[in-house]
């Protein structure tokens, strides 16, 4: 299912046997745009601390309890590798170090980038959503600043380049093409399950509206 992945960040992580942490963020590849990893923030004799997760660990969101459920123990999610094991970019430049060949990114860090296209500056990277089987980002969404102001679907694709130093990204896309662009309603419903219920992008159930009637009490046939 396509999923938000801004609603998740700060959420209890459900661990096997208990409580784990909470998500702390979510770090990217900005070639593949495919998610490597969730960053838990766990507790640790050493006092807390940033872990790895792989996304195939994980299971579906509780809404209601704001919980993402984790297929490890909590022994496990303590003892998994830390952040400094494979560090994003933007903690790379923090700490004066640059990777040659670094791709990963921060999704907290980029969210509230300015996105720049061929005619200027547009708007900013408001959430990511991605397809939750493979964990590949699906869309940016990006508010625009300019009226009429609203939300819009862009593709990875679209993304030319990202910066830390200037924190904005740029697309090749014209303003009018943007413009142009999907818009986002995350209420709106965008999944299905096989017998046919309708999710909204944080895969929440979307109840359907009921069916029209005429005056006669039948339902209205909809072309």
């Amino acid at each position: 299912m396509l999923r938000s992945l801004y609603v998740i960040l700060d959420y209890h992580i459900a661990a096997k046997d208990g409580e784990g942490g909470r998500v702390a963020d979510f770090l990217f590849d900005d070639e593949s745009w495919t998610v490597h990893y969730l960053v838990v923030q766990t507790e640790s004799p050493f006092g807390k601390r940033n872990v790895l997760i792989l996304p195939f660990a994980l299971g579906q969101v509780d809404w209601k309890k704001r919980q993402l459920p984790v297929l490890l123990t909590c022994e496990q999610i303590r003892t998994s590798p830390p952040l400094e094991s494979d560090m994003p970019i933007a903690l790379q430049q923090e700490s004066g170090l640059k990777l040659p060949g670094a791709h990963l990114r921060s999704m907290r860090e980029v969210l509230g980038y300015h996105i720049h296209s061929a005619d200027g500056e547009v708007g900013r990277v408001k959430d990511f959503i991605i397809e939750d089987t493979l964990w590949v980002v699906h869309h940016a969404v990006i508010a625009l600043n300019a009226p009429p102001l609203r939300s819009i679907l862009l593709s990875p694709e679209s993304f030319r380049s990202l910066s830390w130093a200037s924190k904005a990204a740029w697309v090749n896309l014209s303003l009018q093409e943007i413009k142009k662009s999907l818009p986002f309603d995350p209420s709106a419903p965008v999944n299905h399950d096989d017998v046919g219920r309708l999710y909204d992008y944080y895969s929440r159930p979307v109840c359907p509206p009921p069916p029209a009637e005429s005056a006669g009490g039948s339902e209205v046939q909809q072309p």
